[in-house]
């Protein structure tokens, strides 16, 4: 959305998303599409791997038919074992989610503030069209975003399996927090009593009658 024009469009794939400074994605089963607000059309852009009308000319090589989008954070997951061992440069990519395009000029892309992205009317890998349907223009294709939601779908046994798996990652992050709510309080109570036992100059403080009580009767 950007000068009050509202325009809403999305993408559908199969692949996960993963953070990488390259393109990823192995199935072409995906694309774009747009909702014209005017005219309650919704616009599809397809693969050209899989359009009948694409420019045979103008058709994208292999790699790219695997490869359509990425995700590219200026900060990498630690957890991310491709991120860490990947190099610092990022070879003219841009940070953010891309889709389709090239890692330095996606045909969209979704920048890390929401702000300043773009949707282009072309690429090499997905049918061309207005995806801004004709209020792009003026901002030469640049947009900020409002709002953004993120659907999960499939059969009942993907969905199942992606509950777990949710319920699994929730569960471990309880565990972590719990754990470490422990070790801070037990911490916070040692160092407490250290602190009050002795003062300066070696003089008893709240709890260090403790020890001259222990001493005497020893």
């Amino acid at each position: 959305k950007r000068n009050k024009q509202r325009v809403s469009f999305g993408f559908v794939t199969t692949d996960s998303w993963i953070e990488s400074t390259d393109y990823f994605g192995c199935d072409d089963d995906c694309f774009l599409f747009s909702l014209d607000y005017d005219t309650y059309d919704v616009k599809i852009f397809r693969p050209k791997s899989r359009s009948m009308t694409a420019d045979p000319r103008a058709a994208p090589t292999t790699r790219q038919l695997k490869h359509h989008m990425y995700c590219h954070p200026s900060k990498f997951s630690r957890a991310n074992e491709r991120a860490r061992n990947m190099p610092g440069s990022t070879d003219g990519s841009l940070h953010g989610i891309g889709i389709g395009g090239t890692p330095s000029q996606p045909r969209v892309h979704i920048s890390e503030s929401l702000e300043d992205c773009r949707a282009l009317t072309y690429d090499n890998i997905f049918e061309d069209g207005d995806i801004l349907t004709g209020k792009g223009m003026e901002s030469l294709y640049y947009f900020d975003v409002d709002s953004i939601e993120i659907w999960g779908v499939g059969g009942e046994e993907w969905i199942a399996d992606a509950l777990k798996a949710q319920a699994k990652a929730r569960a471990v992050h309880r565990a972590s927090l719990e754990q470490a709510r422990k070790v801070d309080k037990r911490q916070f109570l040692e160092d407490f009593e250290n602190s009050l036992a002795w003062r300066s100059g070696n003089r008893p403080g709240v709890f260090g009658h403790r020890d001259l009580v222990d001493e005497r009767e020893v």
